[in-house]
């Protein structure tokens, strides 16, 4: 049996988007291959390597912690980390290596690992600095031509949406591209595709992810400042939850709740209890898709969506749900308006639409097809 090293900044025990993806990969490929996980820590853990499978070891880089709010500072201890993450691999002997980002320093500091590699892009992060001075730009023009050459390097690129596709095929040439989108599992799917909602009242809005620059929901406190006779539950962490709950808290706002972190069962429990769903990101990060919306999708329930790009078109696509511009709480206030002036529909279409299209599951059987073909052509 042939094997495989897996270079990734996110894997178990760390919960998010990351980590699921990476999950689904491994999973399939290890009914063929063998799998060397060789991954970054969470920022101040140290996990122990383990043996997640037969087939699947786990290797950790321990991460310390550092500010990651600053872009310099969370910039330079990645490319220490993508680089310490390189070298790691070259101790387990192996047919092939996948790297994934986001941790865009990921990419050139495997991209000159020996043998057949595949880059998988899970988002172009090098797109979202601010070029407002002439420092900033010279630094994203130098960041941006690194990762043009260093894509080059790679024996095939996956990518995660049209966007991202869209910037392979016009920067990147004779390598060939395959979009393995992101989506959730079967597993999830099914439990959220049977959830039966419950009659709620007062009429709740419910934001679930991450609490970040990137989410920028302090426009759900302005909402509930507008709006007292509504509820407004946030579910999840990040790095603006601290400031964001005090700030609702200086400002005496009762009707609205941070959970924090929850588990999953806890999570169905708040999805039952919801009139709408709300997600948003900042407009710098047109080029993103939450891997949420395809959970909320799942529900049928009501979306509203405050952003552009890729989730904007997404959420176009389904039914009984709302786009609006990020930040705007005059726009968000009329939609709620509007839903809440009609009894909660669920949506069999977008069900199915999320069932045809992003069931992980299926997605990540493409990764075992671009390995299959690699390997057989070494």
């Amino acid at each position: 049996m042939k094997t495989i090293n897996f270079l990734t900044g996110n894997f178990l025990p760390e919960n998010c988007a990351g980590t699921n993806r990476i999950l689904a990969l491994v999973k399939e490929l290890e009914k063929k291959y063998k799998i060397n996980v060789v991954c970054i820590s969470e920022k101040g853990k140290k996990p122990n390597d383990f043996e997640f499978s037969e087939n699947i070891k786990v290797y950790y880089i321990h991460q310390k912690e550092y500010d990651g709010e600053k872009f310099f500072t969370r910039a330079i201890n990645e490319l220490i980390y993508a680089v310490r993450l390189a070298y790691k691999s070259k101790n387990y002997p192996c047919d092939i290596v996948i790297a994934t980002s986001p941790q865009m320093f990921i990419i050139p500091a495997s991209a000159f690992l020996p043998g057949k590699k595949i880059i998988d892009i899970r988002d172009l992060v090098w797109e979202y600095i601010d070029p407002r001075s002439a420092y900033t730009k010279l630094v994203k023009w130098f960041i941006t031509q690194l990762m043009k050459r260093t894509i080059s390097q790679y024996d095939y690129v996956t990518v995660t949406n049209n966007h991202e596709y869209e910037w392979v095929e016009k920067n990147i040439s004779g390598v060939p591209i395959e979009k393995i989108t992101n989506g959730i599992e079967i597993k999830n799917f099914m439990e959220l595709n049977r959830l039966e909602p419950e009659t709620v009242e007062p009429f709740t809005l419910t934001y679930i992810g991450n609490v970040g620059i990137a989410q920028n929901i302090n426009v759900l406190v302005d909402l509930a400042k507008r709006m007292p006779d509504i509820q407004i539950n946030i579910i999840g962490e990040g790095s603006k939850y601290h400031e964001l709950k005090r700030y609702a808290h200086k400002n005496n706002i009762k009707n609205i709740t941070f959970f924090g972190k929850v588990k999953r069962e806890e999570i169905i429990k708040f999805y039952k209890k919801t009139s709408v769903l709300f997600a948003q990101l900042d407009e710098k990060f047109k080029a993103a898709m939450p891997s949420k919306l395809y959970e909320y999708a799942s529900t049928g329930l009501p979306i509203i969506y405050a952003g552009l790009g890729e989730a904007r078109n997404f959420v176009k696509q389904l039914e009984n749900c709302t786009t609006i511009n990020p930040g705007d709480v005059k726009a968000l206030e009329v939609a709620v308006k509007k839903y809440r002036e009609e009894p909660i529909k669920i949506s069999e279409t977008n069900k199915q639409f999320v069932y045809e299209h992003f069931i992980r599951e299926k997605q990540s059987r493409k990764m075992v097809d671009i390995v299959d073909k690699l390997l057989q052509e070494s």
